[in-house]
């Protein structure tokens, strides 16, 4: 008989309820980058222009990832889905939904993350 379906005891319980366990979410380690995302505020927009340079060499930030990542050919296109590689990991061209990705920043300090976004020109 598989367990499936029965009553078991929860080994972890205590831990989980207690706030004592550690998830993923919750390790930090030394030198561990933090990645944040800045989302449109529309819910149908073009994306005309964007320029992250500034942003780029701020000290703390290791990365940005806009579309103009994307405009050159690579072995590396982008795209993603469950079953069809159709959607972006940022903006391509048209924003389809408030908190479309925009741009992707890579920081070694979370706290400076806003800093960075203000850094970034949209249009």
């Amino acid at each position: 008989m598989s367990a499936i379906g029965q009553n078991l005891p929860m080994i972890d319980a205590e831990e989980r309820v207690t706030g004592r366990i550690n998830y993923a979410l919750n390790v930090e380690l030394p030198g561990m980058l933090h990645g944040r995302i800045l989302r449109s505020p529309f819910a149908h927009a073009r994306l005309k222009h964007i320029d992250g340079s500034l942003a780029e060499h701020f000290p703390g930030v290791a990365a940005v990832l806009t579309r103009n990542d994307f405009a050159q050919a690579s072995d590396y296109s982008g795209k993603y889905g469950r079953i069809f590689r159709d959607q972006s990991v940022v903006v391509l061209d048209k924003v389809r939904f408030i908190g479309d990705p925009v741009v992707v920043v890579v920081v070694f300090m979370n706290d400076i993350a806003e800093e960075v976004f203000s850094l970034i020109w949209v249009d």
